[in-house]
This record gives C-alpha cells, structure tokens and sequence, in this order.
C-alpha cells in the first residue's frame, strides 16, 4: 500500500529553515513531514531520492535526503539510537534502488578550515581531508561575488519570517589561492544561483504604496518566489510559501481599496508579529509595469494569465500579480449587504476603531489590529447591550477560548448581522435565546477573478439608474471596507507611543 506509513518522528526540523518542529513519516513512496504550527509540508517522492544519508548535526542526528540534481533535504532531531529504526524503515519502503539503506556519512571533526570547495548540481560542498565539513544549497544563495581574485563572498537569503530567536546564515567568505580555481567555483555559483528562487531582477515593482500595517510606504519588488518591502526604516523578505490567504477589500467610501496577505509564520519588527500586511490602494489610480519575463516564460509558468505590460487600476495590478506569482487563492466578500448597502460594518475592537467585514467562511476586522477568525473556530455569538437604541456590541467566542467583543454597532445593522449568521449557520443566539450550535461544513471562501471586480460598480448603477439585477452583475462579490487614509484631508494622524492606531488631531 503507497499511503502505509512504516514508521513516524516527532519534534523533527527542517535543517536550516524556520518552520518549527513537525513530524516526519516515512510511507512506501515518500517521506513527508508537517509542522506542528501552521501549515508548512515538506514531502520528498520516491522518485527524486538518490541516497540518504545519516549524519550528525547541530542539535541532533540528521537525515539528509540527496536528490536528482545535487540538490538536498535534511531533516533534524533523531536520537543516535533511532538509526536502526530508520534504517530499517528505509529498507522496508524500497525507497531506494536495490532496497538500498541508511549511509553513515564521513563527517570531518578535526576543526580545520581548509578544504576543497566544489559545486555539484545545486549544492556547494565544503571537504577536508576527503570529508564533509560542510554543504549548503545554492537555492538559498541571494548573491555570489569575487572579491579580488581569490576571496569568493556568498549572500544568503534570509526570510523575515523567521522566529527572531533563531540564528541564521546571512555570509560566507571563502579564500581560494589558486585565482583560476576561484574564478571557476564563482562561475558555478553563480550560474546556479542565478536560476535559484532568490537571485535575479525583480518581476515587477510598484513604487511608493501605502501600508497600513506594519505602517508606511514601501517599494514593493516581487520576484518568481518571494517578495520585498523596502522601506524608510524597515525592509521585508517574504517567501510566497509564507503566504496563507489574499483578500481583496473595497472601501464603502469608493475611493480606497484594502489588499490583504496573510502571512504564516507572521513578519517580524523587533518584537513585533505581523500575521497580516495590509496594503492600500485607491481605486481611481492607475499605474503601468512590466513583467521580466519573455512571453514564452509568461505562457509556460501563469498559462498566460500574466501580460508582458500589465497596465489599469493600480490595485487590480497589483493584486493579479501577487496572485499569480504567489499562487495563493483570491478572496472576496460576497453574500453580506449592510443597512447601508455596503459589506463592512463599522466598529471598534478593544480601544480600537475599525471595521468588520462579514465573508463567506470568516470574519475579519481591519485596521488594527487585523483580525482573522474562521467560523469554523466559533463557538457561539452573542448580541451585547441590546438595551441601547442606537448601538448595540457583538461578542464572537473561539473553541480556543478567545473571547473578541465588536462594540458601538450601529442598531440598523442587528438583523443584517443576524439574517447573516443564520444564512451561513454560525452558531449564536439572540438576546432572548440560549445558544445553540449546528454543526454543517462550512463553504470555502469564494474565490473572484481581478477581471470580474468593480469597486465603482454600485456608484456607476446608481447613476445610471440601473435594475437591480443589472447592477449585481458586476460588483456585488466583494465586500467592502473603510479605513482612515493618510489622504483624509481633514485631520493629521499620529502614531501612538504603544504602537496603536493613529489618533485623530483636529486643525
């Protein structure tokens, strides 16, 4: 059977990358591992494995996985003792050719530093004494350069997801006497480092966009795996494997779009986490760019859903580049009508202002701090102070026991919020019931194409006198939200010293 898992190995790592511990099985056909936080895999087929290797690594014994291509895979945290379970795990599932097994491999312990540096396939090894002192993977190479004529300086790509504990290779230097010797290993290294995921000129860039959290503006570079933040103060690297969830959110104003990525493991500013990056967009700006990629490329990797020149509303653009470089689904409000026709209610979260947007499987509440809550985590809703003539607050209990009050609800807003809930049965009860809970499979999030959205939409059918069918053939899958803008106009802002939302100063 393909899917019998032989044998299994918990608080096991992924060498060298940040994802936390997980558990590593090893089936017939693979090895597979899972995070234990968050939703990162790692699976290595049957197919693709030359040999695997044991060694000792930092923490623990290591499992390196060597592929087609040089390439590797290395898991963390076995126990000396656990090689004869693994090795017997590995002969059994006839991973390898011959029922081939573990390797013990020659590791060099003396402490030197010189060696031979040679390039196979994608890794660069590092041996002494016709051992391994070192090997790592070209992937990870951002940049390679010859200093002089025998100094090779190699960069590493660093993601700004990491947990801000761990310590991460950043640069290597490595002298080669023999300057022709050098000259070849710099050729190597950067003829694969130019094809890794994280060298190369950016795909696209847009200049200068509003952020609304972490707060600022910032060039935003996106390259074929990742993207970068440059800022004033801070820059940002983000892997698009980070990337959980986008979401696309108009503002009831019409003049501004929310577009949001969702980040697991969340960004990091100092001691700050950011699980969401909220970008902002106005919805009458436009904006031009170029995708560096030949039309062949374009047509072979995005199936020609990417154009050369992109052009059109700055957030439309942005959002389908994200989305197609990315990956990672779309989502749009859609079913949820407010009392004043629009997809967001206005609100405050503890001391802070902002607005809740009612989607298809979740709630969410931006601006600060973003909110994501899944309605498959809630255990009831509650309608608070339902005394009141013209609010009312709502109280969102999680099965983790997070309690999350949405207070000062406009009173109008009640039996849209409760057709809402009962439409999509979220568990809840009106001020005069008790709680009750119907457990019925929630529906995926929906999913809009760029192209079908219009943020104008309702402003244009209003205008023109539309039908109402009319109408909702173009915008009515999106919600919308507003959000203070630092183009107000009315009011300056300024950032509280705790790092809260702005606080409103009249002229």
């Amino acid at each position: 059977m393909s899917g019998e898992v032989l044998s299994q190995f918990g608080n096991v790592f992924l060498a060298g990358q940040y994802s936390g511990s997980g558990t590593l099985k090893i089936e017939r056909a693979k090895l597979s591992w899972n995070a234990r936080e968050g939703s990162r895999q790692e699976t290595v087929e049957k197919t693709e494995l030359v040999r695997i290797e044991w060694f000792h690594g930092s923490r623990a014994q290591q499992l390196k996985c060597v592929l087609k291509g040089g390439l590797s895979v290395r898991f963390e945290g076995f126990r000396e003792k656990d090689f004869d379970r693994v090795d017997d795990s590995i002969r059994k599932s006839n991973l390898l050719a011959d029922g081939a097994g573990l390797i013990r491999a020659k590791q060099a312990s003396n402490g030197w530093n010189w060696g031979k540096v040679d390039v196979k396939g994608g890794s660069l090894n590092f041996r002494s004494d016709d051992k391994d002192v070192l090997d790592l993977t070209l992937g990870d190479v951002a940049q390679v350069n010859l200093n002089g004529s025998e100094e090779l300086a190699l960069e590493f790509h660093v993601d700004d997801t990491a947990n801000p504990h761990d310590e991460c290779l950043v640069e290597m230097r490595f002298r080669v006497k023999d300057s022709e010797e050098a000259s070849r290993a710099y050729e190597k290294i950067r003829l694969r480092s130019d094809t890794s995921s994280f060298a190369g000129d950016s795909l696209a860039t847009f200049k200068e966009v509003p952020v609304i959290v972490p707060r600022g503006r910032y060039d935003v570079d996106l390259f074929q795996n990742y993207f970068k933040m440059h800022g004033k103060s801070y820059d940002f690297k983000v892997l698009y494997s980070s990337v959980s969830r986008l979401f696309l959110l108009p503002k009831p104003d019409e003049v501004h779009i929310a577009f949001v990525a969702s980040i697991d493991p969340p960004i990091r500013q100092g001691n700050t986490h950011y699980p969401h990056i909220v970008f902002q967009f106005k919805t009458e700006q436009s904006t031009s760019v170029s995708i560096n990629l030949s039309d062949e490329e374009l047509q072979k990797k995005y199936n020609g859903k990417l154009n050369k020149q992109e052009e059109g509303d700055s957030w439309r653009v942005f959002s389908k580049v994200m989305k197609q470089l990315s990956g990672r689904s779309l989502h749009t409000p859609k079913t949820f009508v407010s009392h004043a026709e629009q997809h967001a209610v206005r609100t405050s979260l503890g001391p802070n202002e902002g607005y809740l947007f009612l989607l298809e499987s979740s709630f969410f509440f931006v601006n600060k701090p973003p909110t994501y809550v899944r309605f498959d985590d809630v255990q009831i809703v509650k309608f608070k102070r339902m005394d009141l003539e013209r609010r009312f607050d709502l109280l969102v209990q999680t099965v983790q026991g997070q309690k999350l009050l949405f207070s000062n609800i406009d009173r109008p807003e009640f039996k849209h919020i409760l057709k809402f809930l009962n439409d999509k049965n979220v568990p809840h009860e009106r001020p005069e019931e008790k709680p009750g809970r119907e457990v019925i499979p929630m529906e995926e999030e929906d999913e809009s194409e760029d192209e079908d959205f219009d943020p104008m939409a309702k402003k244009k059918a209003a205008s023109d006198d539309e039908s109402k069918d009319g109408a909702d053939s173009v915008g009515d899958d999106l919600e919308v939200v507003e959000e203070d803008d630092d183009d107000s106009g009315g009011e300056e802002e300024e950032e509280d010293s705790d790092g809260g939302p702005p606080k409103k100063k009249q002229k």
